[in-house]
């Protein structure tokens, strides 16, 4: 499953330098700008509050540096590509073309609601007829 990074915030830290520190830290990437989008509770480990952001990095910042402590794979996903996982049943399944298949978090996460966001904010818009 792929999702959207996450971290706790540090004391007397502000959700933007939370959002920018866990970005660079897990992905190796830097934030340029970013926006609430939603909150959720999450009841572990000690009943904490979710806040979910979309954020930005530079255009020509594309590499990912995956920080292996903190998690196993992260990558870019085309729109078509998540367009396509969205529409799959929540759990992995194998293509016939040996193609990356995967899946996205259950539509009651926090993560979902980000990625649905996202894949309607990047729509192609319908041509006039």
């Amino acid at each position: 499953m792929y999702s959207a990074l996450a971290g706790f915030c540090d004391v007397g830290e502000t959700l933007e330098e939370t959002v920018r520190r866990e970005v660079a830290e897990e992905v190796g990437l830097e934030v340029t700008s970013l926006w609430y989008s939603a909150s959720q509770h999450w009841p572990f480990p000690h009943s904490c509050l979710m806040i979910a952001c979309h954020a930005l990095v530079l255009p020509q910042q594309n590499e990912i540096s995956i920080n292996k402590q903190e998690l196993e794979a992260a990558r870019w996903f085309s729109h078509e590509e998540v367009v396509k996982a969205l529409g799959r049943e929540p759990r992995p399944s194998n293509e016939k073309d040996d193609s990356l298949s995967f899946w996205l978090p259950p539509k009651q996460a926090i993560a979902h609601q980000l990625i649905q966001e996202w894949v309607k904010k990047h729509a192609s818009p319908l041509p006039h007829t």
